[in-house]
This record gives C-alpha cells, sequence and structure tokens, in this order.
C-alpha cells in the first residue's frame, strides 16, 4: 500500500540535520518495508516527515505547501526504497530524495528562493552590498540563482545557505569531496558573471562573491 497523506507536519524553528538516530532501526524498518510490511513505512515517515518539511520550509516552499511536499516526497521514496542502499544514514539519502524533488517542483515553477543567501552572505568588493536595498538585492540575486545549472546550484544552497559541512553535503549528493569543491568554485564564478553581467551598475565586471 502506498503512503498516503502524511500527518499534519510544520517546519522546526532549527532544521534537522541530515544524520538519523539510531540508523541501524531505519535500516530494519527499510529491510521491512521492503518485504511488505506497511507498518515499518509508516514508522519511517512518523521518524523523519519532520526532516522533509524542513527541507521544504528552507528551499522555499510556502507554508501551505509543505504538507503536500512532504506526501510526495514519501510517494517517491516508497517507490523508490530498493534503491537506497545501508552504505550511508537513510536521512542522508531521504534529505537528497526531498531536496532533489523540491528543487524540481521549483524549477518547473521557475521560483528560486533566496532569501536568507541575500540577507545573510556579503557581496564583493565592498560598498556594493550598500547600494542595494535588501528586497533589490533579494530580487537580483534570485534571478541569478534561477539561471544557475543545478549542478552547481544544489552545492550553494547546501554549503552556503544550508550551512552543511563539506563533507556532508557531498555525500547527500553522492560527490566526492573534491567534485563538491570544484562545483562550489564554479557555482560562485557562474553566479558572479551573471550578477556582472546583467547588473553591471551594481556589481561591476569581475565581481566575486565573498560566500
Amino acid at each position: 500500500m502506498k503512503p498516503g497523506r502524511s500527518s499534519s507536519v510544520s517546519p522546526p524553528a532549527r532544521e534537522e540535520k541530515p544524520v538519523g538516530e539510531r540508523p541501524d532501526q531505519d535500516h530494519r524498518l527499510v529491510k521491512s518495508a521492503l518485504s511488505g510490511q506497511a507498518e515499518a513505512f509508516t514508522e519511517l515517515v512518523r521518524r523523519h516527515q519532520d526532516l522533509v518539511a524542513a527541507v521544504a520550509w528552507r528551499y522555499g516552499t510556502p507554508r501551505e505547501e509543505i504538507e503536500d511536499v512532504v506526501s510526495e516526497v514519501f510517494i517517491k521514496v516508497y517507490e523508490n526504497l530498493a534503491r537506497y542502499r545501508p552504505d550511508h544514514a537513510f536521512s542522508t539519502w531521504l534529505y537528497r530524495v526531498a531536496a532533489n524533488h523540491v528543487m524540481d517542483r521549483q524549477r518547473k515553477r521557475r521560483e528560486i528562493p533566496c532569501g536568507d543567501f541575500a540577507e545573510d552572505q556579503s557581496i564583493a568588493p565592498g560598498g556594493a552590498e550598500q547600494r542595494l536595498e535588501r528586497r533589490e538585492r533579494a530580487q537580483l540575486l534570485r534571478t541569478a540563482l534561477a539561471e544557475l545549472d543545478p549542478l552547481y546550484r544544489q552545492p550553494l544552497f547546501l554549503v552556503y545557505i544550508e550551512g552543511q559541512p563539506l563533507r556532508t553535503a557531498a555525500e547527500m549528493l553522492g560527490l566526492r569531496e573534491n567534485t563538491m569543491k570544484v562545483r562550489l568554485m564554479r557555482g560562485r564564478r557562474a553566479l558572479a558573471r551573471i550578477l556582472s553581467e546583467r547588473y553591471p551598475d551594481y556589481f561591476g565586471q569581475g565581481v566575486s562573491l565573498a560566500l
């Protein structure tokens, strides 16, 4: 039986990190769910629905849509559960599934959240940030991020917005740390190039992002 709509969930004040407690229990639940025990999958949903809600919230999903996103993610998890490998924590794999789903959802709408990115990160060279109002800066970055290849957008989100350690972020995306570093570097350069080309009055040529 496929999972139905999850119980009401709301984003926690602080996002749960994708390191599940008692991972051995998760592995046993996955194994039981794959053998056809519906209650095992229900328990996985109960244990991790707040994590999925937090991912949806942090990536800019409107509050009224979070419950729908949680249900959509767990349906996708149910359909792909056999692809999970216990080499990593179930919550890490789940985080990746949830993040990819939310990003795909937003890409279809062409809506890329970056409120925290715009508010919390500084822009070099000095003086550029002072010339922008917070709302204007957020809009410019939102537009620029929307144009980034997801290959680079996701690493930027995980490390600079989510605040995930490099190793954890790389594991979530199934990448080696060196590959992650390269994508972060290229993502920063690509974002800076878009900003300098589209908004030279604000950012100028050769702008770099001090993330």
